[in-house]
């Protein structure tokens, strides 16, 4: 069970708990729809048993062990061209309260578009699910996975705060930091703070300005980050000198261990 206790306006002042759940996005979403939720609102269990990540993978999280929520947002003025700020805003909510909690200066970034890794290993997964009204965005579930004190896992990729500090950390103290985050960024959001938001995020790309392996549908290439376009696009220079832009799915890159 988790309380109310961060040091917030108005993310986890209403706070939907379920012991488990096939996916707190899916609850979220359904809460939306019977127009049950305010903004704000967070809906969180300790096990959730059908998580959902990007692109229709599932996100596998151990009970009781990890943070699995979501929080609903109602924005007052978001344009859809503008959706890929709600990528930046979490994926730096959760750099940062990673970032807090361990005890070594590990390196904490973002893989495009929105995993958050410590080093070269992943530590939460974010899947933004939104509905629109014409131009706009009327809601918005942003849904986190953050990978706690779970010590062994089914990939070789993955990590957790246990792994890296070698130590358990206290649930709600790391969700209160992480809704405190959230909340801070989705207020720089709401001040039209984008070029901003877009600098803090290149800060913490993976792989910028790198050279890494690469694969799009024509080739397996090697290459350099060197962007990210205010729609999303990856923006990719390739050996030969030229630059591409790529939307989601369009290109895989490979994480060096």
């Amino acid at each position: 069970m988790y309380n109310n206790s961060a040091n917030t306006k108005f993310i986890g002042k209403s706070i939907h708990f379920l012991p488990s759940c096939h996916s707190t996005n899916e609850v979220a979403s359904a809460l939306i729809r019977s127009e049950k939720a305010v903004n704000g609102l967070t809906v969180i269990t300790n096990d959730q048993t059908a998580g959902k990540g990007q692109h229709g993978n599932t996100w596998y999280s151990s009970a009781n062990l990890n943070l699995t929520f979501s929080v609903i947002f109602f924005p007052k003025a978001l344009l859809v061209a503008d959706s890929f700020l709600l990528n930046i805003i979490s994926s730096l909510a959760v750099a940062d309260t990673l970032e807090s909690f361990l005890d070594n200066d590990k390196n904490v970034c973002v893989k495009w578009p929105n995993d958050v890794y410590i080093e070269h290993k992943k530590a939460s997964g974010i899947l933004i699910e939104t509905t629109i009204r014409g131009n706009s965005i009327h809601s918005i579930v942003i849904g986190i996975g953050l990978n706690v004190n779970q010590e062994i896992f089914q990939i070789p990729t993955a990590t957790s705060l246990f792994i890296e500090n070698e130590k358990n950390q206290d649930l709600q103290a790391v969700f209160d930091i992480l809704l405190e985050q959230l909340e801070y960024y989705y207020e720089l959001l709401s001040s039209q703070s984008k070029s901003v938001l877009f600098e803090l995020y290149k800060k913490r790309l993976f792989g910028l300005n790198e050279e890494n392996s690469f694969k799009d549908q024509e080739e397996v290439f090697k290459g350099f980050i060197r962007d990210v376009e205010e729609n999303g696009c990856l923006i990719i220079e390739k050996e030969s000198g030229i630059r591409k832009a790529y939307h989601f799915k369009e290109v895989q890159f490979e994480i060096k261990n």
